[in-house]
This record gives C-alpha cells, sequence and structure tokens, in this order.
C-alpha cells in the first residue's frame, strides 16, 4: 500500500517546501510509486527563493486590507461616502467596493500556494533520524487518487489569511474559512495514522468576535468527502482544533459520484483533546468508531459542542470509546449528552463505552435526540401545510451492518491508558 515497492530514484528525503513539491510530482509521474521522508518543518508559505508568503505578498495585486475589508460592510458608512460630493470619499468609497473581489483574489493566490495535491501510491512518514518533522501552514490535498499512507508525522493546520464574512451564512451569518489540514475528495484506500494535528498557537478560540461571530481562519483537521471511500484514520492525536472530521459534505447528496454505498470511514485509537465538535460528523456514510479516547470541557474557549455527529443517512457504529468531559458544576449524567449531535441522522449504536466512569445508554440519548428533532420537523410540515421531509420518515434504529472486517475490541476502562501509550507522531514506531 502507499509507496510500496517504489525504485531508488522514487524514494525522496525532503528538508523544505519546494523539496516536498518536486518529490511529490516524482520526476512527472505523480501517480507512480513514491516514498517521501521529512526532515525539518516544512512550510506553505514558503517562496520559491526562500522568502516568506505573507498576506501583503498574497493580496500584492489588489488594494485590499483587512481593516478596509471589515470597513467595507459598514452600509452606513459607505452611504455616507456615496453622498458626498468630495472626490476622496468617491475614491475611498471605490477601494471599499473593491475589497470582497480583493480578498477572492489573495485568497485565491495563498490557496495556489499552499495546496499541494498528493498523487496516487504515495507515503509520506518522518526520515528515521528527524529531530522533527512537521508541516506548517500546507493543505494535503488528496482528490481523484487512491492507496495513500499518511503516516508518523506532525501537522500546524493551514491559516486561511483570507476569511470570508458571509452576511447570508444562516440567520445571522458567519465566518468561513478555506483549507482543510487533510481534505480527501473523491478517494480511496487512505491510511491517515499517527498523525498529531493541532492550530499551533493560532487557534480559532483566540480569535475575537467580529460581526457578532467568531473568526474563523481554520477548517477542517481531516475531511472526507465526495465519495471518499474505505478509509482509516488511526491513532492520531488531534487537539486544540474547532472542527475536526467532516464526512460528506452536504444533505443533497450532488457533489462528486455520490455518497451513497460511500464514505465508509474507521476511527480507531484516536485521541481528541479540546476539539469542539465534528469527532467525526456523518453524512450518509458508515463510521466505526472504537477504542478513541475523547477529552473535552464546557469551559471556555473550547468549549464541547458535540462528538458525534448524527447527519442525513448515516451510520455511527461506537464501541468502547472513551470520554472524559469536563462539565464543571453540572451533573455526571449531564456529560453523556454531549457526546451525541443530531443533525437528521436515525442510525446509531454504541457498545459500552464509558462516558466520565459511567456506562451510559447512549443509544437512548441519540433516540431521545433524533426523536426531538423529527417531531419538529413533522410539527414545521403541518404547520406550514407542506409535506415531511425525507429523513423525518425513518424510525430510530441502533440495529448496523456486519463489519467486513475482524478486528480487536479493548475495554473501554482500559483505553485511556491505551491510547495514550500509542496515539501521534511521538509514539509512532519507525518502519520504512
Amino acid at each position: 500500500m502507499g509507496g510500496a515497492n517504489a525504485p531508488s530514484n522514487c524514494i525522496f528525503t525532503v528538508t523544505n517546501y519546494n523539496e516536498l513539491k518536486n518529490a511529490l510530482d516524482n520526476h512527472g509521474a505523480p501517480d507512480s510509486p513514491k516514498i517521501i521522508y521529512l526532515d525539518g518543518v516544512i512550510s506553505g508559505n514558503t517562496l520559491p527563493d526562500g522568502t516568506p508568503a505573507t498576506e501583503e505578498y498574497y493580496a500584492r495585486d489588489t488594494s485590499y486590507t483587512w481593516d478596509q475589508y471589515l470597513q467595507s460592510f459598514n452600509e452606513t458608512y459607505k452611504a455616507e461616502l456615496a453622498a458626498s460630493s468630495d472626490p476622496a470619499d468617491q475614491e475611498r468609497l471605490q477601494i471599499l467596493n473593491e475589497q470582497a473581489d480583493g480578498r477572492y483574489v489573495a485568497s485565491v493566490e495563498q490557496k495556489k500556494q499552499v495546496t499541494l495535491k498528493i498523487g496516487a501510491n504515495t507515503t509520506i512518514k518522518p526520515a528515521k533520524k528527524a529531530k522533527v518533522a512537521r508541516i506548517e501552514d500546507i493543505a494535503l490535498a488528496v482528490n481523484w487518487t487512491s492507496n495513500i499512507i499518511l503516516q508518523g508525522f506532525e501537522m500546524y493546520t493551514p491559516v486561511d489569511l483570507f476569511p470570508e464574512w458571509d452576511p447570508t451564512d444562516g440567520s445571522t451569518g458567519n465566518w468561513n474559512s478555506g483549507f482543510d489540514a487533510i481534505g480527501i475528495v473523491t478517494s480511496t484506500n487512505i491510511w491517515i495514522d499517527h498523525l498529531t494535528i493541532s492550530d499551533d498557537n493560532h487557534p480559532d478560540s483566540a480569535e475575537p468576535t467580529i460581526f457578532g461571530k467568531k473568526l474563523q481562519r481554520h477548517d477542517g483537521a481531516i475531511d472526507i468527502t465526495e465519495g471518499s471511500d474505505m478509509i482509516t484514520v488511526s491513532f492520531n492525536h488531534i487537539y486544540n482544533h474547532d472542527k475536526t472530521h467532516l464526512v460528506g459534505n452536504n444533505d443533497a447528496n450532488n457533489l462528486g459520484p455520490g455518497d451513497i454505498g460511500k464514505l465508509r470511514v474507521t476511527f480507531y485509537g484516536n485521541h481528541w483533546v479540546n476539539t469542539k465538535e465534528r469527532s467525526p460528523r456523518l453524512r450518509f456514510g458508515i463510521s466505526h468508531v472504537f477504542n478513541n479516547y475523547y477529552q473535552g470541557t464546557l469551559a471556555a474557549p473550547n468549549t464541547l459542542v458535540y462528538y458525534l455527529g448524527m447527519g442525513i443517512n448515516s451510520t455511527i457504529i461506537s464501541e468502547a470509546n472513551a470520554f472524559e468531559i469536563d462539565v464543571g458544576s453540572l451533573s455526571s449524567t449531564a456529560a453523556a449528552n454531549y457526546v451525541i449531535g443530531q443533525y437528521k441522522g436515525h442510525v446509531f449504536s454504541d457498545n459500552q463505552s464509558l462516558v466520565n466512569g459511567e456506562y451510559p445508554d447512549l443509544e437512548a440519548i441519540a433516540k431521545a435526540k433524533y426523536d426531538t428533532a423529527r417531531g419538529a420537523e413533522v410539527n414545521a410540515a403541518t404547520a406550514a401545510g407542506r409535506p415531511v421531509a425525507q429523513w423525518a420518515a425513518y424510525e430510530f434504529s441502533h440495529e448496523v451492518p456486519q463489519l467486513p472486517y475482524e478486528y480487536e475490541l479493548k475495554k473501554a476502562d482500559g483505553v485511556k491508558k491505551w491510547v495514550n501509550k500509542n496515539a501521534g507522531h511521538k509514539n509512532y514506531k519507525w518502519s520504512k
């Protein structure tokens, strides 16, 4: 799997971004087998001449600045400028009206710089004697490909220097960022193993609130979308990140080859610390989530929203996971309510997962949340005189398909110790 059997001239040790890009090109054969060893810190915001690419560099051909972009949403101020006969005010208005397009142009420039497409039959892992093997500000694009291994290194998620404010996103607008650390799109047979992924010193939790919403400069840690299939996410340590794993783009199932019958993903042995949601969040697919260790809190700034997101037509098979949630003054039984997020999903099973030292009935909690959402949809449809949405036509079920592979299931009370000894890049045992 991966780059196994790569010839000697397709085995690379890379120490900087340009070398990594050249190695992925693989002598003009990006889909032929290759093994890439990382040695050092590799930053995506490094230009070919070694100088850093900054916000000013990406926006160099525009009038964009962050302050002017924010001011461009001040309609009162813009109306005052428009009413003025002063040429300086008219020039100022023109600059403000250019900000949305300038932000887009600069964002595209950053995307071209920091996005790396990974061809088929690729293994990326640390060099044997590397003191540091870390990727920073790089969006790894695993798009329309297969047979990839990413293993044993550290990632600092890419910082979007040009996040977009969308006033029409939701009822009160939202900030959106454009880069996943690892984006898996319409790809198969992918193994993500023993990585450590975080926002480093730039967590979204530390960003200011602007226009009433928290500014976001990061998207997913590992997102799996558009009919991707046969994905394993194992022994990773993901911390201080908001949205960790989106499995399935949208409720319409209208992207790529379609998601129905695909998006089969296994999560095991992972350690999530202070991640706020989507660990994982599903649509249409089947995720086997077993023997993972979750640590979260209801306190700011990393306030937990949920861990396992039940999306439309999805199936979550949860087994012997260990959840530790600091609920403050709330009762210990309240912690279990934060395990499940309800997003139109109706199939969920759990086998002896541990929540704050107890074994709650997570299936009953999942059923209650689905029944509440379903009831709200039925009532809304009745009041509006419209048909009930298709997702609400189902009864909740804990009946799940038989898994097509054998696996060893550890008891939940031993998962914390076992995961701490095995997850993340520091616990990776090097092999060729």
